[in-house]
This record gives structure tokens, C-alpha cells and sequence, in this order.
């Protein structure tokens, strides 16, 4: 966790608003840009208002040092459960994330409670998102009323909905785009790159949910925000549009037309992400089969 991450947290942990604790200190402005942007805030400023939230300044930063390394300890062991497929293991994670956020109230461990109960779930061999979704309302509306309460989203906020997209309402995801899309779309480079990860998971959460009509859209905001850094928006946002034409009823694309976009990643070498991209298609054209009984596969 960043040290202006960390101290987001604990402002908002007290409910005390950016002007409130600025007022007479410094401008709102430098608290905002400090805590989303990671911009330096100097010791005698940080401590005036340390000093407002009742906090010292030396516990503040050893408090952040411990916090961040046992989160990254944790968050790499559930990691290690998930690849080896160790059920056992992530529901003793599972129920320690629960404890955790039930004592600190600190929303990391609900995210990490989330995504243990989701993996667990997703190993039975009945799963959908549409009945975890049933099953997990109450869950699903604690992401919703976290997300929806900060002003100014980080890294964190941009995980939790990427990693829990699937189960949000379209209207709600709408709402999040044009929240986030005007300040977003022309802020600094790494703000970008996260409003343009998030457009990209808005595309395949349209595509699960037979939202076709709104991927070309989603296609054209990222190509005005490509470089050559991030190319492979370009190519998955193609890959997208051309598979929602072809799920389309009737349809205006092809499987060959689809595949054409992303074969790009087979002759860099990418075989496994190329064969994934391949099973997704599949698994779509399945799902949606009934708008696609007039053609072949």
C-alpha cells in the first residue's frame, strides 16, 4: 500500500471528509493528488494532519509497513492455494478473512473473503455466475456500498470491481463508467490505465450478459486510449466487437473473423492465451446458443 493509500484509509476510517481535515492546513487539493496519485506530502504537513486524526506520525508509518507486508503475505498464500487447487487450504483462509474484517472492519479482507468463497463455488460443477450472484446477494451488496462510498477510487477500488464485475447489475456498472470515465479519460498515465482495464472487463462483462450493443462504444474509448504500451486493448476490444457481431441476431461477423483478431497472440508465442481466448468464444456461443441455432458454429 502506498503511504497516501494508507492514509485515505484512515481518514476515511474516522469519516472525516478532505476539506474538513485540510481546512486552515493546506489546500484540499494537495491531500486529493497526494492520496491518488501518490504525489510527495512533506513530514511538517503530514503531521499537522496526522495530528488532526489523532494519530502519530511514527505509528502511522510503522502501522503502513506492517499492514502492507502481512496483506502481501496473505494475498500471496491464498494465490498459492488457488493455483494448487488447495480447497482445504482456501476455506481456512476464507474464515480467517472473515475474522479479520469482522475485527478491523478493513474492506481488504472482505475482498480476499470474496474472492476464497468465489473460487470455492467456481469448483463445483454447477456454477454460473447468474446463481452465485443469487446465492451472494448480501456479499454483492457490501462490494456495492464500499465501492459507491469512495470519491477518489485507487488501485484497490479498481481490483475489487474488475475481480467482481460479473456480478453487478448493468445499471450499475453504467453509473461506475460515467462516474469514473470524467475524470479518467484525461487524467495522469496510471488513472488512464486503470479506467482503460476497466472498460476492457466492461466488454467481456457485455459479452457474458448479451449487451452487445454497447461494446462498440466501449471499442472506440479505447483505441483513443492505446499507445504502444497497452496495444492489447486494440486487439481484445477487436476480438470483442467482432465476437459480439457474431453472436448478434442475426449475425454480422464469423468464427474465422472473430479468431482473425487475436491470432496475433499465437505467432508471438502466446499459444496458451491464444487457446484460452479460443475456449472462451466456445464457451460463449454455448451459452448463448439459443440467439445462435440458425448458423453453424
Amino acid at each position: 500500500m502506498r503511504s497516501g493509500e494508507g492514509f485515505k484509509k484512515l481518514r476515511e476510517e474516522r469519516g472525516i471528509s478532505q476539506r474538513k481535515l485540510t481546512e486552515g492546513i493546506c489546500a484540499r487539493s494537495t491531500l486529493s493528488t497526494f492520496e491518488n496519485e501518490g504525489s510527495h506530502l512533506s513530514v511538517d504537513l503530514c503531521s499537522k494532519l496526522l495530528d488532526r486524526l489523532n494519530i502519530r506520525i511514527d505509528t502511522y508509518f510503522s502501522t503502513l509497513s506492517e499492514d502492507f507486508d502481512q496483506k502481501r503475505v496473505e494475498f500471496s498464500e491464498l494465490k498459492k492455494s488457488i493455483v494448487t487447487e488447495d480447497t482445504d487450504s482456501i476455506e481456512k483462509h476464507k474464515q480467517n478473512y472473515l475474522a479479520r474484517y469482522a475485527s478491523t472492519r478493513d474492506f481488504y479482507w472482505f475482498h480476499l473473503y470474496f474472492l476464497s468463497e468465489e473460487f470455492l463455488c467456481q469448483s463445483e460443477t454447477r456454477f454460473t455466475y447468474e446463481r452465485f450472484k443469487e446465492t451472494h446477494k448480501k456479499e454483492i451488496s457490501l462490494l456495492k456500498k464500499y465501492l459507491n462510498k469512495i470519491e477518489n477510487w485507487s488501485h484497490f477500488e479498481f481490483a475489487v470491481l474488475g475481480n467482481s464485475i460479473w456480478y453487478f447489475d448493468l445499471e450499475f456498472i453504467q453509473l461506475v463508467k460515467e462516474r469514473l470515465g470524467k475524470n479518467y479519460m484525461t487524467s495522469v498515465k496510471y488513472k488512464k490505465e486503470l479506467y482503460g482495464s476497466f472498460l476492457l472487463n466492461m466488454g467481456f462483462y457485455c459479452l457474458e450478459y448479451g449487451h452487445f450493443e454497447l461494446i462498440e462504444q466501449l471499442k472506440k474509448e479505447l483505441f483513443e486510449l492505446s499507445n504502444y504500451t497497452n496495444i492489447h486493448w486494440k486487439v481484445s476490444s477487436s476480438y470483442q466487437l467482432s465476437l459480439a457481431e457474431e453472436l448478434s441476431d442475426p449475425p454480422s461477423s464469423s468464427k474465422a473473423e472473430t479468431l482473425s483478431h487475436i491470432k496475433i497472440y499465437e505467432q508471438m508465442g502466446e499459444e496458451d492465451h491464444y487457446q484460452n481466448m479460443i475456449n472462451y468464444r466456445q464457451r460463449l456461443v454455448e451459452k448463448h446458443k439459443k440467439h445462435y441455432d440458425c448458423f453453424t458454429i
